[in-house]
């Protein structure tokens, strides 16, 4: 191979050495964009009915008759537009490590050893599932993408994963722990680097969270004003979802489902402290600052986008697909008023959050497969209700706004 120099090398004005003809690349790269194959998701078995959870929760934990309590839980959960959410947490499990059933009690190892053991498993259903639907061999795999804010553990989940899969071993792994919500358009993001680096590049993407197990805690007195305990018993639940990302379709094997074309990811200045979460002995506590994100959605949310529409000439959003995290009710609300678009917009997220509840970073994963099922529900022409270009939302601690521009294809 020739030298530095006698590949042209000459010095600038600056004293610096600068090479006229770069040698050729050795890895060369895709040619189109990045992207979706396959979409798997995956819940535990059990079931939160809403209507029901507030007395069952009493009961799970053992609470006394304490009215005003039990009846600000059941307005949360009338009002939360959630009818059900799936949990690993249950009564059998409540019995089981009665720690659980206190507010305080020292409890972390044994959330811990939980979701260690749980979140690979429901990652790896999500992940099969992906893979049946893709219909090509797990070897075919290069790169996999992990989120989680569930886990904590040496070697990470991802490794993890990965043995239980039976990836190669020269699979290059990247691991996003204790990213939140907004963990689901994370891995979009960095997937589509990862996916674009490299001629035949597959990644495996994978969101998956145990918000059950670090979340479940008795309501006390000391809760009763505290919204953001409320709120974690109210939205939260429990699953994973996987994606399949490439470029250059492999001709009659693989056929995608959307395209991806530009993506950005922004901590809004100020709003650090607006979502925060922190473990302690008894789990993982959440603090919310009421009312903060909607106002910072609403600020904010219609300049981050501008910039991926100005790239496709500035269509009207409503001539656009929304894949929203459905985090709670007010933040779609926002949403729609912000950009100005009806409520029917926002369907698969509304969908998803009525089915699901929240269930963090996987969350808007869960929304881009409903999104493309909704779509072949209702008739329309492509996997964005017909409309050519949409985008994916995520949104969580930070706050942290991820944004990915995304390409429809018809059906």
């Amino acid at each position: 191979m020739a030298s530095y120099v006698e590949r042209g090398a000459v010095t600038n004005g600056h004293g610096h050495k600068v090479l006229q003809q770069p040698h050729p690349r050795l890895v060369p790269l895709p040619d189109g964009p990045t992207c979706v194959f396959a979409i798997g998701t995956a819940c535990p078995p059990t079931t939160i009915e809403q209507k029901t959870y507030p007395e069952k929760l009493f009961e799970m934990c053992g609470v006394g008759d304490n009215k005003p309590l039990l009846q600000k839980l059941k307005y949360m959960c009338d009002t939360s537009c959630i009818e059900k959410r799936h949990a690993f947490v249950t009564e059998e499990v409540v019995k089981e490590y009665p720690e659980f059933a206190s507010y305080s009690d020292k409890s972390l190892t044994t959330r811990l050893n939980m979701a260690n053991k749980v979140v690979p498993e429901i990652a790896v259903e999500a992940a099969m599932n992906a893979v049946q639907e893709w219909g090509r061999p797990l070897s075919d795999i290069t790169h996999m993408v992990v989120a989680t804010t569930s886990t904590l553990s040496i070697p990470g989940t991802d490794f993890v994963i990965a043995r239980k899969l039976g990836l190669k071993p020269s699979v290059q792994r990247i691991f996003m722990n204790q990213v939140g919500c907004w963990g689901g358009g994370a891995v979009m993001r960095v997937g589509r680097i990862l996916a674009e680096s490299a001629k035949d590049a597959r990644v495996l993407v994978i969101a998956a969270e145990a918000n059950t197990i670090m979340n479940f805690r008795k309501p006390t007195e000391e809760t009763f004003y505290k919204v953001d305990y409320f709120l974690a018993h109210v939205t939260l639940g429990d699953g994973a979802a996987a994606l399949i990302l490439g470029a250059d379709p492999k001709l009659n094997h693989e056929r995608p489902l959307y395209e991806m074309y530009w993506s950005s990811q922004t901590a809004i200045e100020g709003s650090a402290e607006a979502i925060v979460g922190t473990f302690s002995d008894a789990g993982l506590v959440q603090s919310l600052q009421k009312n903060v994100v909607p106002d910072i959605l609403g600020k904010h949310l219609k300049g981050l986008v501008s910039e991926g529409m100005e790239l496709i000439g500035s269509p009207s959003p409503t001539d656009m697909f929304w894949v929203v995290h459905p985090g709670a009710y007010r933040i779609l609300e926002v949403v729609s008023e912000t950009m100005d678009i009806k409520k029917e917009k926002l369907q698969p997220s509304w969908d998803i959050l009525r089915d699901f509840g929240n269930i963090s970073s996987p969350t808007c994963l869960f929304v881009l497969d409903e999104m493309r099922k909704y779509s072949k529900r209702t008739g329309a022409a492509t996997t964005g209700e017909g409309c050519e270009w949409g985008f994916l939302v995520g949104l969580g601690p930070g706050f942290n706004v991820e944004l990915t521009l995304l390409l429809s294809v018809p059906f």
